[in-house]
């Protein structure tokens, strides 16, 4: 029988037969783009599983979608594109988010008022983390309140990387990626861990959002899932802080 990581790399081996992936591109960034697509998967993953599945609906499908355009733009070399897609994605997941939590906690008390969100992330930053405090102590769930501190820094950074002044016009092949240092907008190595930690903060605001779900989860069953993303002391870290409990090695 195979396991989640089996399906995971059976979905890998079909980005290169996708259309228009510059493969020369995937081969040199090959750890990059697979811990990049690791987040996709697993997202795909919960928002179609049967426990899960409840918390996302229609209303996600605007963020995975965008995801989705995010990480084709870059195997297929659209750098710049992939940022400003990948940005629009963090904001339409940030909102999302805030907005299932604030439906959990009218469900619970529905005499609860909230203020209406703007346009700006910074504000929806702040009314985030005050309607959190309505409903989880800031002490036992220090990770998510850091995530939603870390998404509006994410944000910043996306934001100016994504409006730079590049030295040439962005093309769709590999040369254009392995010389991000001195003609376009920035070092490779950095635009790859950008990529990678906006990801890994859309996918932790999801994670935390699920909690009472993951409560109920065979432990061994979810650290697959998140082993897929971290590491073994990454995965017992976040499983702990959901089952309030630790799990074996």
């Amino acid at each position: 029988m195979k396991t989640l990581n089996d399906h995971f790399n059976d979905e890998v081996e079909k980005i290169n037969s996708l259309e228009g992936v510059n493969h020369q591109f995937l081969s040199i960034n090959l750890t990059a783009i697979n811990d990049i697509f690791g987040y996709i998967f697993s997202l795909n993953y919960l928002k179609n599983k049967a426990e899960t599945k409840n918390y996302f609906g229609s209303e996600f499908e605007i963020t995975f979608s965008l995801l989705l355009e995010s990480f084709y733009a870059l195997i297929t070399g659209q750098c710049r594109s992939a940022l400003l897609l990948l940005r629009a994605a963090q904001e339409a997941n940030f909102k999302f988010v805030l907005e299932k939590e604030r439906g959990v906690m009218l469900n619970d008390n529905p005499t609860l008022e909230f203020k209406k969100l703007n346009f700006r992330f910074s504000e929806t930053k702040t009314q985030f983390i005050k309607d959190l405090k309505k409903c989880l102590d800031e002490n036992e769930f220090s990770e998510y309140y850091r995530s939603v501190e870390r998404n509006l820094t994410l944000y910043n950074r996306l934001s100016v990387v994504s409006h730079s002044v590049s030295k040439s016009t962005p093309i769709t092949n590999v040369e254009y990626f392995s010389s991000l240092r001195n003609d376009t907008i920035m070092d490779k190595d950095k635009y790859f861990k950008l990529f990678h930690d906006v990801f890994d903060n859309i996918f932790l605001l999801n994670y935390f959002l699920i909690r009472e779900s993951l409560i109920y989860w065979d432990s061994y069953n979810l650290q697959d899932l998140l082993r897929i993303m971290y590491g073994k002391k990454r995965t017992n870290s976040l499983i702990k802080i959901v089952k309030k409990d630790k799990i074996s090695s």
